[in-house]
């Protein structure tokens, strides 16, 4: 075995030229206040795969890096040796416009990637924060979803196929172009998610959805938050089927340049399904004396732009400062712990997807206790939730796992966390419970 960074990087210089290798800046290349001492840019997934081996042989910490738009997200590390980059693997492979699959390599941008399908009539329902700019590698590790999941699927459910590099050097494929494609385990949703703790993805295969017909947004305003409450329930036990159902208090409202509680219903498809949409909300809302507002074109999409970004811009509009907290719960739920936030946190904002039951607290770190991040776990597990510190100082998340509660299935998270990277060089410590 061959260890220490410095024999490492001539044999990295070696392997992928002298110019895909360079010192890591600290000013660019850190997480969680730790920083890396080298930055490879592969070429291709061999390349990755043969890196991976060298770090591997020198026990040097690979942290995987697509765009860095996520790279907030996780336990601060134990290790940080090399930053490895996908940003040359930015090929589109193949578009199957009659089948609506797209495979591409893992270091294309989301928002590359949807100009190609819009000029097709299509579009891939994938909406992390900052969307244009993350890879589709790092949206596919990371695994958030965004308003619409409910109507299209979570990242788990669009990604069908994938290439991987592992730890010692192997080039892995599954899954393909059609959704029943294997028999067996689904190993797809075991990479899907895993923070690249596993392997890194070098190339995906997703589910795509033709353009809707017609897309309109109808937006209602209440002056309190358990107004908006009950129209967004309504709405969620009607036979209407929107693509999203997302609340906002008015912190958040603020945003969306109305500081008042708000209900936003996302309706798309054939333009009398829409129409339908916006004639019972509306009338809904009359009904309860609420405002409505109508959104369509640019405005729809800058929007549900900002709600997609909320808590990730970091600044400090509506809430969004430097410290985000997701709270998953069952939809049933949503109600209630969006009512007992507005009353533990009225300051802070929040975004709820209703119908995915995934819950967004943004606020500034000043306000980010040890105590108070108690009091959301506390929260949370009254709620059979689940929650997770995705963005916050180094002082908050030393303190406790950002992952709560543990899950139950760790002991076998281990198991298999040794078998893929036995040297513990893939993103060390910074997956659930410091794997």
């Amino acid at each position: 075995m061959i260890t220490g960074v410095e024999t490492l990087r001539p044999r990295l210089e070696a392997l992928l030229g002298a110019d895909a290798v360079a010192a890591a800046d600290p000013g660019r290349w850190a997480v969680d206040g730790m920083t890396a001492r080298l930055v490879a840019r592969p070429a291709d997934a061999e390349q990755i795969a043969a890196t991976l081996r060298l770090c591997a042989e020198h026990r040097a910490a690979v942290i995987p890096w697509g765009s860095g738009t996520a790279m907030e997200i996780g336990n601060p590390g134990r290790a940080a040796d090399v930053i490895l980059l996908t940003e040359r693997l930015s090929r589109l492979i193949d578009h199957d416009h009659a089948n609506l699959t797209v495979t591409a390599e893992a270091g294309i941008t989301l928002g590359a990637l949807a100009r190609v399908l819009a000029a097709r009539g299509q579009h891939l329902p994938l909406e992390p924060p900052r969307a244009e700019e993350a890879t589709a590698g790092g949206a596919a590790a990371v695994a958030l979803s965004g308003p619409r999941r409910m109507a299209f699927g979570a990242a788990r459910d669009l990604v069908i196929g994938m290439r991987a590099a592992l730890a010692d050097g192997s080039v892995i494929k599954w899954g393909g172009k059609t959704v029943k494609n294997v028999a067996g385990y689904d190993m797809c949703k075991l990479f899907v998610g895993s923070m690249g703790s596993l392997g890194m993805l070098t190339e995906l295969t997703l589910k795509v959805f033709p353009l809707p017909e017609a897309t309109r947004t109808i937006v209602t305003w209440a002056r309190d938050v358990s107004a908006a409450t009950a129209l967004a329930a309504r709405v969620m036990a009607s036979p209407l089927l929107p693509t999203a159902i997302t609340q906002v208090n008015p912190t958040a409202g603020a945003m969306l340049g109305r500081r008042m509680a708000g209900v936003l219903v996302r309706a798309e498809g054939i333009e009398a399904a829409v129409d339908r949409h916006q004639r019972d909300v509306q009338s809904w809302a009359s009904q309860e004396g609420l405002e409505t507002e109508l959104l369509a074109g640019e405005r729809e999409r800058e929007a549900w732009q900002v709600i997609r970004d909320f808590g990730w811009r970091g600044d400090g509009g509506g809430g969004a400062g430097d410290l985000a907290v997701r709270i998953t719960v069952t939809a049933g739920r949503i109600a209630a712990v969006v009512n007992e936030l507005q009353a533990m946190l009225p300051a802070a904002g929040v975004v709820a997807h209703v119908t995915a039951g995934v819950i967004w607290v943004a606020f500034d770190s000043a306000a980010g206790t040890s105590a108070l991040l108690a009091s959301l776990r506390d929260l949370t597990r009254r709620h059979d939730g689940h929650l997770l510190l995705a963005r916050a100082p180094r002082a908050l998340k030393v303190a406790g796992d950002v992952w709560f509660p543990a899950p139950q299935a760790l002991a076998l998270m281990r198991g298999l966390k040794q078998a893929f990277d036995p040297h513990q060089i893939l993103n060390p410590g910074r997956f659930v419970a410091g794997l």
